[in-house]
């Protein structure tokens, strides 16, 4: 049986991504000279859209604010295969000594959302040029404000898939712990849910000299700020994944009075819907154990967060298998672990049968990892990333 990337196609895939992979370098570098926060990236959008009108590819805007969609070959035969980059920068101040680094004080691309972007557009460009070769049907999303503002729900919520709903979609992350040039996958999870919270305790404010006049919300805080520990070390199974962050408190003014209200932000990262409901669960009765013990009043308010990312057995088959054929079974990595960090690709993975892919990037200039300060990436993971979801689209068009 020949090769599943061994045809004409994987051939012509490969010239075009020679002819453009230094013009997708060219737009990574000013994508990140020139970065965004999430619903703001209206200059990278233009710097999309000018690409697609290059390429002679229709495309609609306004989803999201700043999201773009293209189809290509709408007309095609077989499943839609969707792909979605995200384009959002960080509220982080670059420190990188990059030469094309930020020109926008306090904004960095510092989790390679630029590269992302890159790679969609590079996708958009091979399917788009090989003409007749490309028979299936493609749409490619560019998703503003994945960090943490909730960009994919509004994309949705806006009616990205409302004419076109793909049956596949594919997702991918730069991963600064595997080197360029290789694909990482997990056979479970790719990324956690992720839930924010905000804890509002109130008490009875007082002078410190008699704290028996009033009664405290930092010795509550205190409290409910320990008890949460013991729920991933007495609540959640060993081999099972949880993380419960407290990341800000704020309460009081002066050394020697007792406030009247301490709030606390956290969030829980899980790997299970299960146990993420019933983390939720757990901190909503130690909350209510405390305030009960100390007196004060305590409100947990659950923001909006996003699920698992977790990909459809089939298809990450389907993707890990040519990803072999086409880098070399050295390449393509099966990571030990699911990441503990979210995405939220989440939404679109729980919509659709979904294949998310680890890209490798790591830096060979530097000690890095994602949202640092220091941040840059092995630009050889564009090209490697265009490759290999290039090819899958093709492949999985033809799938019935």
């Amino acid at each position: 049986m020949p090769s599943r990337a061994t045809s004409d196609i994987a051939t012509k895939i490969d010239v075009i991504i020679d002819e453009i992979t230094d013009k997708l370098i060219d737009i990574r570098r000013d994508l990140h000279r020139h970065p965004e926060l999430g619903f703001e990236e209206t200059r990278t959008s233009g710097k999309i859209q000018n690409h697609l009108d290059e390429l002679g590819l229709s495309y609609r805007t306004g989803y999201g604010k700043t999201g773009v969609s293209t189809m290509i070959n709408p007309d095609g035969a077989g499943r839609l295969i969707g792909v979605r980059g995200d384009i959002d920068a960080l509220p982080i101040t670059e420190e990188s000594g990059l030469p094309f680094a930020s020109e926008t004080p306090g904004v960095m691309h510092a989790c390679g959302h630029d590269a992302h972007t890159a790679i969609a557009l590079g996708v958009a460009t091979v399917l788009a040029k090989l003409g007749d070769g490309f028979t299936g049907r493609a749409m490619v999303i560019f998703q503003p404000a994945e960090e943490g503002l909730g960009g994919a729900r509004s994309m949705i919520s806006d009616g990205v898939f409302d004419e076109n709903k793909p049956d596949v979609m594919l997702g991918y992350h730069n991963w600064p712990l595997i080197p360029g040039g290789s694909i990482g996958w997990h056979p479970e999870v790719s990324f956690a849910s992720s839930d924010p919270f905000d804890v509002h305790i109130k008490g009875l404010s007082g002078h410190g000299a008699h704290p028996h006049l009033a009664i405290d919300p930092i010795v509550a805080a205190a409290n409910f700020i320990s008890q949460i520990q013991a729920i991933v070390s007495r609540e959640v199974a060993p081999l099972s994944s949880a993380v419960v962050t407290i990341g800000k408190i704020e309460g009081g003014t002066a050394r020697n009075q007792i406030p009247d209200r301490v709030t606390l932000q956290g969030a829980i990262r899980t790997h299970s819907e299960d146990i993420r409901t019933a983390t939720k669960d757990a901190i909503l009765r130690i909350a209510q154990g405390v305030g009960t013990a100390t007196k004060t009043e305590i409100n947990v308010e659950f923001l909006q967060g996003v699920g698992v990312v977790k990909s459809d057995p089939v298809i990450l088959n389907e993707v890990v298998n040519l990803s072999r054929d086409l880098l070399g079974e050295n390449k393509v990595i099966c990571l030990p672990q699911g990441s503990m960090g979210s995405e939220d690709f989440a939404e679109f993975s729980s919509l659709i049968p979904s294949a998310h892919l680890r890209i490798g990037s790591k830096a060979t200039d530097r000690n890095t990892m994602l949202h640092r300060s220091n941040f840059d990436l092995d630009e050889t993971c564009i090209a490697t990333a265009v490759r290999v979801i290039a090819n899958a689209v093709v492949h999985l068009s033809k799938q019935v």
